[in-house]
């Protein structure tokens, strides 16, 4: 082999550096194996470290309002409250004035106040506030301050609701639940980990089914399943290396584990294919089988996984640690699937060589022999598309255009996640609190105001107490907590002399206002309990109202005083805000690198521009499907949700991004095939039907694997989650097959040999990294070579 040129099934071509890796991976494959072997195990090691560090959707954007007032409340104030929750307890057989339920209240307070994160609790009793009863004194209320950033909340409230469990245990029928916004975020985190173990047991199964129909053997059918797996582990270690500085939020797992399991799974379904056609063609060589099968397929398994982390990477613009950690996750689980694909995947396709077609399905063995594609279904039907392009392609543009026309009303929102969790104690408590007082009671929204210039004076406070009042003389707003109201009701008034004496009062007793005032009297903040939930219409627009008319009408600019709002609505608000600033800077971006990529893969320019406008139509689709369903409620009792008349959030950008690339990724495999194709032939209408003819098949099955794995994220009960399958899923499928197998042909057919156009100019100066295997040989010897090329292809057919 030292001296050998390296062939494809097309011809005499040279060997290029993946050539040479590839065949070097075959003839070691042990060593590379035992190599992995290590890592894996060193990975395997890690999951739980990554597992364990998962925190809740955090809607936290930097530099916004909510992320200030969090800042503020954390680094001013005596008691550095971060979030306000509440403990509910509940019973059928008491009421609130019988001892046993007066003595489990005592020692769940007393028990929480020796609570590490536990900032403030007070005894509901001793407060005689008749807010914190239900009406049917059956429900009570005691309010929690929790302390630390997100994720320490989120380790706190575990512990807090084991506590409230061992209470609960010792008394006598009184149920005790911790909700609010961390609680939440934690029993969704305890959800998803289950919900993700069932996804996988449903879609691993069935996509080794379509493996076996693909490959029609055991052995082949296995090998993309075990490696895709290998990937998933690996990208689930690497991502625990890095959890101690990161903080990944869990929907990053759901993204990780679907990206992880299709991605590898398609990437090793390609090259076992190609594998195939090369052992087929070189007649066992299995090193040069190999060499050929990575400088092929492997090299637009490259290409293909470097567009996904370029489309990811547009993300990093973004100002919100969601998005950021989320691409940092997908980046790392994208880069581990494309070491596998090029260490691992070929040193096992080296150690099994012909074995690979073992093991043979009864009823398929034929299916296991034949490569040659001339007369497939799939080449009749391109067939069809090339005699009637406009025909075909304009009826399957009508199609798509209905599919996109709903997203033009997608509206965002956020779900906090209750129904998801409503068997988990912060689900049950969330939804007695929304029964029985106002929902916004466990998701308070917090307004602080800040005066760099000096403790606050008359004026200010005056503003202030104005401000309270108008909050209050809204219809959305149920309770207003102010310093202005402990000031009137202890000294009979509001002024600044007023309020150092009872700053004065509270440093010697303990006691009062240590979540009300700073301790430098310069900034206070209020707590507002909204009427409706926190994820609701009603609270956002209380958000976009104090922001936009309270705020100016009272406070306005006095003296550099700032007002900021936070709280879960007011992330939701920062969050779409800034979904909004981001997506354009993303949109260039992704569309740019892209561009530059794919011109550097197919050296043209019209397939760059089509394949981008191509892969626009897809994600317009899901995006119109997605509204369709999940924002307006068609189909949601089918699919087993309650449309909340919003699409989460975050979900549209990320879900661009993500579909973007894989997109790209059967638009990378159907046009390299057909760029080879086409540097033999020289003919537009004979690459386009050869490219497709050998590429439809593996990119159906690829698809339908894809497919199978995103709709089994569909059963989960986290919204986002469920979101995301439907969208991946379904983008997917149109893409598979409305527009690679009939409106990439049809575009290439109307557009000709322009197709392959590029500059003379701009030939020379790029770097020569296209898709195909070597440079084309000579327009007018490329028949010869085809079909000398063709026979060694046809003849295991014939003796199978």
């Amino acid at each position: 082999m030292g001296t050998e040129t390296a062939r494809s099934v097309h011809g005499r071509v040279d060997r290029p550096i993946l050539y040479r890796w590839g065949a070097w991976c075959a003839r070691r494959a042990w060593r590379v194996i035992a190599v992995w072997a290590l890592v894996i195990v060193g990975a395997g090691l890690l999951v739980p470290k990554f597992t364990d560090s998962l925190t809740g959707s955090s809607l936290k954007v930097d530099g916004s309002d909510s992320a200030r007032v969090e800042t503020l409340l954390t680094e001013k104030f005596a008691s550095p409250v971060s979030e306000d929750a509440v403990v509910v307890f509940d019973s059928t057989r008491h009421t609130a004035d019988a001892p046993a339920y007066r003595a489990a209240v005592g020692a769940a307070v007393a028990a929480l106040r020796d609570q590490e994160g536990v900032l403030d609790i007070a005894d509901p009793y001793a407060a005689d506030d008749p807010t914190l009863f239900s009406e049917d004194r059956r429900t009570l209320l005691v309010p929690v301050g929790l302390g630390g950033g997100e994720r320490d909340r989120q380790d706190t409230v575990p512990r807090i609701q084991d506590t409230l469990d061992d209470v609960a245990a010792d008394g006598e029928d009184v149920d005790v639940m911790l909700t609010g916004s961390s609680a939440l975020n934690a029993a969704v985190v305890e959800q998803q980990d289950k919900d993700l173990a069932r996804a996988e047991s449903i879609g691993l199964p069935i996509a080794l089914l379509v493996l076996l129909a693909a490959f029609g053997t055991l052995v082949a059918a296995c090998l993309p399943l075990l490696l895709g797996v290998v990937a998933l582990v690996t990208s689930f270690g690497a991502l625990g290396a890095v959890s101690g500085v990161v903080s990944f939020d869990v929907f990053s797992q759901a993204v990780v584990t679907m990206l992880g399991l299709a991605l590898g799974i398609d990437y090793c379904l390609f090259a076992v294919t190609r594998m195939r056609e090369e052992l087929a063609a070189r007649k066992g060589d299995v090193p040069a089988a190999v060499g050929a099968t990575m400088a092929t397929a492997g090299k637009a398994v490259l290409f293909s996984g470097c567009t996904v982390i370029i489309s990811v990477a547009g993300l990093l613009v973004v100002r919100a640690p969601v998005f950021r950690t989320m691409a940092l996750g997908v980046m790392i689980a994208v880069a581990a699937m494309l070491a596998v694909a090029t260490t691992l995947l070929p040193a096992v396709l080296g150690l099994l060589g012909p074995r690979i077609d073992k093991l043979a399905v009864p009823g398929m063995k034929r299916s296991v022999r034949t490569t040659d594609v001339s007369r497939s279904g799939w080449a009749r039907w391109t067939k069809v598309v090339m005699r009637r392009p406009v025909l075909v392609g304009g009826l399957t543009g009508v199609v798509l255009l209905l599919a996109i026309l709903p997203a033009a009303q997608l509206k965002l929102g956020f779900d906090v996640g209750a129904s998801a969790v409503s068997d988990a104690p912060a689900g049950r408590g969330y939804e007695l609190v929304a029964d029985k007082f106002v929902p916004g009671a466990a998701t308070p929204l917090q307004i602080v105001l800040d005066k760099p210039a000096g403790a606050l004076d008359d004026a200010d406070l005056a503003a202030l107490e104005q401000l309270t009042e108008q909050l209050r003389d809204n219809d959305d707003v149920a309770e207003v907590q102010s310093v202005t109201d402990v000031l009137r009701q202890q000294t009979g008034g509001v002024d600044a002399a007023g309020l150092r004496t009872l700053m004065e009062a509270a440093k010697q007793d303990g006691e009062g206002l240590g979540r009300l005032i700073a301790t430098d009297g310069r900034t206070t903040a209020l707590a507002v309990l909204p009427r409706e939930a926190a994820d609701s219409d009603a609270s956002v627009d209380l958000v976009h109202w104090i922001r936009g008319t309270a705020l100016p009408d009272t406070v306005g600019e006095r003296d550099g005083t700032s007002a900021f709002v936070g709280g879960l609505s007011a992330q939701t608000v920062d969050i779409s805000e800034e979904v909004s600033r981001a997506t354009p800077l993303v949109l260039a971006l992704v569309l740019g690198l892209s561009f530059i990529l794919l011109l550097l893969a197919f050296r043209s320019l019209l397939l760059p521009l089509s394949a981008i406008v191509m892969n626009l139509v897809s994600v317009g689709a899901a995006f119109g499907l997605l509204t369709l369903v999940f924002q307006e409620g068609h189909g949601a009792s089918l699919l087993d949700f309650t449309s909340g008349g919003f699409i989460q959030a975050y979900l549209p950008l990320l879900t661009f991004v993500i579909l973007f690339g894989l997109s790209m990724d059967y638009e990378v495999f159907l046009i390299s095939r057909m760029k080879e194709e086409w540097g033999h032939s020289r003919d537009n209408t004979r690459a386009v039907t050869e490219g497709v003819a050998h590429t439809a098949k593996v990119i159906t099955a690829a698809a339908t694997i894809m497919m199978v794995i995103f709709a089994a994220f569909m059963i989960t009960k986290v919204v986002e989650v469920k979101q995301m399958g439907f969208a991946l899923a379904v983008a997917v499928l149109v893409d598979a097959t409305l527009i690679r197998v009939v409106l990439v042909p049809a575009l290439m057919r109307l557009l000709g040999n322009s197709n392959w156009w590029l500059p003379g100019w701009l030939d020379r100066v790029l770097p020569r990294v296209e898709l195909t295997e070597g440079s084309a040989p000579p327009p007018d010897d490329a028949p010869a070579r085809d079909e000398a090329a063709r026979r060694p292809r046809e003849e295991p057919a014939a003796r199978g």
